[in-house]
């Protein structure tokens, strides 16, 4: 007799979205709301950006949106294409994808473990905005019935080459300003998830500039997150946090098999000190809002970024901090 296998509850795409955060604006859809002049004002906003900052937004929109590659963006450029004009683009890419009714829920930090720097070939972290269509929650283990494990399909990636990247996750209750330590950051956080996060390449075999993966969505695909640990309401948070997110210890499995490992160190020493760079770049960023309560902001990858393959099954088993493993198979054809 043939093997039972074990039945698959799976992550529906793209019609689960998670909720919206407290803090978090809620977007209108025009056509419900026959808001005309929010949508005049918005046009015109757009009509008023740079036509070559447009192009490229709209190249690489498309390009993500239809799952297909395309040439670097820095080599259709006559002149120079540097990460303060790559921003420029991911603001546009942001204000295209609102028009077009997506929701912004927070941001991505890229490239903040250094160790990747040299596989790709940059030398610096950057960011990206995570939409509420691209942020998706896992159920816990007691969550799910017996026997079951949970898949998801990215087919909708799949020509994009999607990566698999564990990653601390943070839910933002206040603002932060990167003058604050480590303990005062804590209390801005609401809960702390482990995650992973798909990350993609709309660039061949995934060779870019650091400017071009800026303006890529800072490679962002999706977010799958973890069960939340939510922090005390109340007291300051504990020194032992923030020592376990520093110290804590990851390993990567890939069909049972352990490929890769890593910790709270590899991105920028901890994650709290990527969550610190990310509002130093924003303070210095000309087109881009700073972090606001009830933003969702993950941290880079805990490990390297390997290969998703179809029918894979990927999980992680975590040590030196109070988050949960994670167990999924995905579906990428």
């Amino acid at each position: 007799m043939a093997p039972v296998r074990p039945r698959m509850p799976r992550i529906p795409w793209p019609s689960y979205t998670l909720q919206r955060l407290p803090g978090l604006t809620q977007r209108r859809c025009y056509a419900k709301a026959n808001d005309i002049e929010g949508m005049l004002n918005e046009k015109s906003s757009w009509e008023s950006l740079d036509p070559s900052i447009r192009k490229l937004a709209v190249f690489a929109e498309h390009a993500r949106a239809h799952n297909y590659q395309i040439p670097i963006l820095s080599k259709t450029q006559h002149g120079k294409f540097d990460q303060a004009r790559a921003y420029r683009v991911a603001a546009a890419i942001r204000q295209l994808r609102e028009m077009n009714g997506d929701v912004v829920c927070g941001r991505k930090l890229g490239f903040t473990n250094k160790q990747i720097w040299p596989e790709y070939g940059v030398d610096e972290s950057n960011w990206s905005y995570v939409y509420e269509n691209t942020v998706i929650d896992l159920p816990g283990k007691d969550q799910l019935s017996e026997g079951k494990v949970v898949l998801a399909d990215i087919s909708h990636l799949s020509a994009v080459e999607p990566k698999i990247e564990p990653e601390i996750i943070f839910g933002l209750k206040e603002k932060i300003d990167a003058s604050m330590n480590d303990l005062e950051i804590l209390e801005c956080v609401d809960w702390i998830a482990h995650g992973f996060e798909i990350v993609v390449s709309i660039f061949p075999h995934w060779r870019f500039t650091a400017a071009d993966a800026t303006a890529a969505f800072a490679l962002h695909g999706l977010l799958l997150v973890g069960p939340r640990k939510w922090l005390p309401k109340e007291g300051p948070p504990s020194e032992q946090l923030v020592e376990s997110l520093k110290n804590f210890t990851v390993e990567l499995h890939q069909n049972g098999e352990k490929v890769d490992t890593g910790s709270g160190a590899n991105v920028l020493g901890s994650p709290i000190n990527a969550l610190r760079h990310l509002a130093e770049m924003l303070a210095k960023d000309e087109v881009n809002k700073p972090l606001e309560a009830g933003e969702v902001v993950t941290t880079g990858t805990l490990t390297r970024a390997l290969t998703i393959n179809n029918n894979d099954h990927w999980s992680t088993k975590i040590e030196g901090i109070d988050l949960p493993g994670l167990d999924v198979s995905f579906k990428v054809q």
